[in-house]
Parts: structure tokens; sequence; C-alpha cells
């Protein structure tokens, strides 16, 4: 039985802890804060209550796979269900589209009615070409785990990267492939809700669209918070130790491979295996201190932080326009609503995220995108900033990325700023990949 020791427990730590103590490992969760879960939580004020990060997911077996993996199944202990709501975009025209998230034919359809015969047939062309895409990602970088110093696309085969063309930017593939300025914005979306720059990010990433439209998204009953209880109770199941408050310092090691770490009150605690779900830049920079981990250091440092999405939850008062699950507000900045929240008999609860740097109020920017909801507020809070990964700033980002198995023996990374990137499908999916790569004790 090897001894763990997991740092931080967002998403990608407590799925981490998880899995591994199934797989009959001894896992210690090392916490700096008091609540575990990071940014799946929950937002409770004057009768309201607010997701504080993901309000749903795709890719839905990926999570299911979690549950099944560290025990038994999700719906043990929550359910699952289809976001049966279009996604509403509303353009700078005026114009809007419901796209469908999940059926190729009704997304055609709506494509149809909005710009015409023409975008349609490009808008699910380009969608249908992504099918490709994800079985490349799929079967090169998202299940074997990936080692050593290098990230994914400096291991696939040349017949892979060219196949991905990672040169090729989110930017280039909307101009190349939609004749429609709404219908590229849409795709941009894939960048903007991972708050990065079209231009910068590669083409790849729209396999968002395909995998939205196969999968659908999904939520939770109550708020997507949910899944963070879900875990701590499996963690509990499991007989994992669980430390709040306990800042760690340090990721102490010998000949290029860890021995544990040290805690901010000096405390040392011994571990065979020591696995990161915090910003690679922090653990690489500041934690770890050995000669075996000096290049991908250099690498992490080259990195900056993805601009977290600013957050205003609003509670207001009915009437109010009738909003599906998601609507994205296109401009600069782009904004965001979610109305999937909990209030009281006659109000709604609405989170909107600024994607970009807001120069004006939220509620100045909803007014001047068409929703008059202003005097409708009785509640406004402001989730705290999270870890939002790497930016992408052009393809070679993706080299910089953390790999999940790091060059110090015994050192592994998960989250946001690690392969396969950030998210609960790519953060959910590298808990997995660190599961399957350091295997049975």
């Amino acid at each position: 039985m090897a001894g763990v020791i997991v740092i931080g427990a967002g998403l990608a730590g407590l799925a981490s802890a998880v899995r591994l103590a199934k797989l009959g490992h001894s896992v210690t969760i090392c916490e700096r804060d008091e609540r575990l879960g990071g940014v799946l939580g929950r937002i409770e004020a004057d009768g309201f209550q607010w997701d504080a990060g993901a309000a749903s997911t795709t890719l839905p077996a990926a999570l299911r796979d979690l549950f099944r993996k560290s025990g038994r199944p999700i719906e043990s202990l929550v359910q699952l269900e289809p976001v049966l709501d279009s996604r509403r975009h509303m353009f700078a025209d005026g114009s809007v589209l419901d796209l469908p998230l999940n059926d190729r034919g009704t997304q055609h359809e709506a494509w149809t009615d909005l710009a015409g015969a023409q975008v349609a047939q490009q808008w699910t062309e380009l969608v249908d070409s992504y099918a490709d895409t994800w079985q490349l990602l799929r079967t090169t970088s998202l299940e074997p785990p990936l080692e050593g110093e290098l990230p994914f696309n400096h291991r696939l085969p040349l017949s892979t990267v060219r196949a991905l063309k990672p040169w090729q930017s989110l930017e280039k593939v909307a101009q190349r492939s939609l004749s429609d300025e709404r219908a590229r914005a849409v795709l941009r979306h894939f960048a903007a809700q991972g708050d990065s720059d079209a231009t910068l990010t590669p083409g790849y990433v729209g396999v968002w669209s395909y995998l939205e439209r196969t999968f659908g998204r999904w939520t939770i009953p109550g708020g997507f918070g949910a899944i963070a209880d879900a875990l701590v109770q499996r963690a509990s199941e499991r007989k994992i130790t669980v430390r709040t408050n306990a800042e760690v310092v340090a990721v102490t090691t010998m000949s290029g491979a860890v021995t544990g770490v040290r805690l901010a009150d000096g405390e040392e605690l011994a571990a065979d295996i020591v696995v990161s779900d915090i910003d690679p830049r922090d653990l690489y920079g500041r934690l770890v201190n050995d000669r075996a981990a000096k290049k991908v250091r250099k690498r992490a440092l080259a990195t900056h932080q993805a601009q977290a999405a600013y957050v205003v939850h609003l509670g207001l008062q009915e009437p109010l326009p009738a909003l599906p699950f998601e609507t994205v507000l296109h401009g600069t900045p782009t904004v965001v609503v979610r109305t999937g929240g909990q209030a009281p008999a006659g109000h709604q609860a609405w989170s909107v995220l600024v994607h970009g740097y807001p120069t004006d109020d939220v509620l100045d920017l909803l007014v001047a995108r068409g929703l008059h909801i202003r005097d409708k507020v009785v509640s406004r809070q402001v989730s705290p900033s999270w870890w939002a990964g790497v930016a992408w700033e052009g393809y070679r980002t993706a080299r910089r990325r953390a790999a999940n198995v790091s060059p110090v023996k015994g050192l592994y990374c998960v989250g946001a700023g690690a392969h396969p990137g950030s998210g609960v499908p790519a953060t959910t999916l590298g808990a997995a990949i660190v599961a399957d790569a350091i295997g049975k004790a």
C-alpha cells in the first residue's frame, strides 16, 4: 500500500483521491481552506442560492466513470439530468439564435431559420468534422498516461499532429469554414468560455461543439455543487484522511523522487506519491526544489493564467424576461447569463459571467445588451475568483501545460493547469489518467 498525499481538494484533487483509495492506496488530502470542492460550491444569500462555479457539464460519462471507479454509481448520491433548453445566442445586430445542444437535425434547422441553408450546412459540416478530432484526442491523449517532461502533442505520432493541425487557430477555422459572422461568434465562444482569445486558441478546441451536440449538457437539480458534496461523502466512505486548513509549502524530495510534503506549520508528512491539484507554476516554482524538475519548471513558469470570468449573482423579482438555462450575449466583453439558481417564490436567481475585462458594471452591460432588469434586483453577490487554468497563447502553449506524470518520481499533476485542461470533463479525465498511471497499490 502506497502512501498518497493529494494537495488541494478541488474537483480534480477529490477525483484523484477517491479513485486512488479505491485502488487500495492510503490517501491523505491536504487542503489549505476550510471547505472542500474548490469552485464547485454554492453562494447563498437572502433566500437565494447560486452555483459558485460550474453549473453544468458535457461528456457525462467522465463523471459516471469517476463514481463507478471509486465505488457506487453516481446515481446513488446525485442525479444527473439533461439540460433540455437550447442555448440562446443574442447578437449585436439584434438577432437571436436558440441553438439546441444535443441534436444535429434541430441545430441545422435553427441555423437555417436564422441565416439560411448555406450557413446551416457549413455549421453542420464543421461540427461533423470534429468527430475525427475527438477520436484522435480520446485515443492518443485522454486515455493513455502522459509521462515525463513533455506534454501530449510532443508524444503524438506525426500523422496525428498533422490531422489535428494545432497551428491552425480557432479564429482561422471560423473564417475559413463559416461565412456568417454570427456563426463565427458562436464558434469563438468555445475559446471565450475557456477565457482565451480565439486567435490564440488551437482550432481543435472547437471539438467541444461536437461533444455538446453528441452528449448534450447535464446538470443536477438543486445545484451542481452537489458533485462536491458527493465526492466528500465518497472520500469518507473510502476512509480518506482529510486535513483542512493544511497549506502545503513544500514537496520534499530526495534524488529525484518525492518523500512527502511539508506544511505551513512545519509539520512533515511522508508519502510515496504526491498528487498536486494546484497551479503548476506554484508547484514547480515554489514547492518543488529538485534538479529533476528544472526543465518542467521553466516551461510552467512561461505560462500565464487564463483570465477567470468575473461572476455576479443576482436575486431578481419577477416578472422577468424569459431566458433559457444559458444565454450568451455576444460582444466585447462576452457576457453569459445562467438562470438555474434557486430562488424564493416569485423570484429568480441568475448568475452573470463576464468573459474579459469588464469596464462597465454588470447591470449596465445587461441593459446595453437588451436585458432591462436593473429595477428587479433584490440581492447581488460576487463569487470569489478562482484558478482558471492556462491561457492559450498560440498552439505552443500545449507544450508548456504540465504533464500528468512529472519527471520527479512519484509526483503527479491534475487540475486546470495540467493536461488536458480546465472544465469539469477535462479535470475529471485528468484524474482518471493519473489513477491509471499510478495503478493498484
